[in-house]
């Protein structure tokens, strides 16, 4: 017998024992996303699974939001980039398939997919004329300020990609433990704890428009279907660039050019 929504929304406006992921938890315990989750990282790793809920927890009464920006990070944001800029951390920039271009013609490479023809073909020693649709997207302006960071790019689609792309490697082989991530709210609170279980730090970027707003329009998107573009407000937006842009800086590697690797842009010189 299926719990009824409104008890879901009242545990988690009560954050019940401690946790505000009720609803989402239990719509999606039975779904791919929710099975993989549970049975490649819950269940395979126990003692991280303990820790990431104390820390979520803790989160929850201690964590820092600024505007749209979550950060779900220890210690100050200086301290999270320099662990970057030093080499001793991969950092990975999620975009949302949902910011690509709508409408006629619409994004050249589709959109609920991981492709991108503009940062494909971008090559910073040789730049191209760039689609003149690529010039309204923000994952262009972002994927560039990223490869200049030295940062990998993944266009998100699915909650179970993520957990493929993003996830399970980070337990099993120690890879993006910094992450910087575009989401609509709904998705933030959802990601929280699996993020925490799986030890990546993450400023989590909030949507300002155009995003999900519950369990049924997100399930939609996370199908590929969405009919509306999301925003990301300027604020959030500006501070996210001159983040990248101080990584780039202080880096001095010269990347020029993006690699696919899976479902990852990673960067090369």
């Amino acid at each position: 017998m299926a719990i009824p929504d409104g008890l879901l929304r009242r545990l988690d406006e009560r954050a019940f024992l401690g946790f505000r992921i009720w609803e989402f938890s239990s719509k999606s315990l039975f779904r791919r996303y929710g099975h993989t989750f549970f049975k490649q990282i819950m269940l395979k790793h126990p003692f991280r699974t303990i820790e990431g809920c104390l820390s979520y927890r803790r989160f929850l009464r201690e964590g820092r939001v600024k505007g749209d920006i979550t950060y779900l990070i220890e210690g100050e944001v200086g301290d999270f980039l320099q662990d970057v800029v030093a080499g001793r951390e991969e950092l990975l920039v999620g975009l949302g398939f949902c910011l690509k271009p709508m409408g006629w013609p619409g994004c050249p490479s589709g959109r609920p997919n991981h492709d991108c023809l503009y940062l494909a073909r971008l090559d910073l020693r040789r730049p191209e004329r760039m689609d003149p649709v690529c010039q309204d997207c923000v994952i262009q302006v972002i994927g560039t300020a990223a490869l200049r960071a030295g940062g990998r790019v993944n266009i998100m689609t699915s909650a179970l990609d993520i957990a493929h792309d993003v996830m399970i490697p980070a337990v099993e082989r120690g890879g993006f433990r910094r992450a910087i991530l575009f989401l609509c709210p709904f998705s933030i609170q959802a990601i929280l704890l699996p993020l925490l279980i799986c030890g990546i730090q993450a400023l989590l970027v909030a949507y300002s428009a155009g995003n999900c707003l519950d369990y049924d329009q997100w399930l939609l998107a996370d199908r590929g279907i969405k009919g509306e573009r999301t925003r990301i407000g300027r604020e959030a937006l500006d501070e996210v660039l001159g983040l990248l842009e101080r990584v780039g800086i202080e880096r001095r590697e010269p990347y020029t050019r993006f690699q696919r690797e899976g479902n990852i842009y990673v960067p090369r010189a």
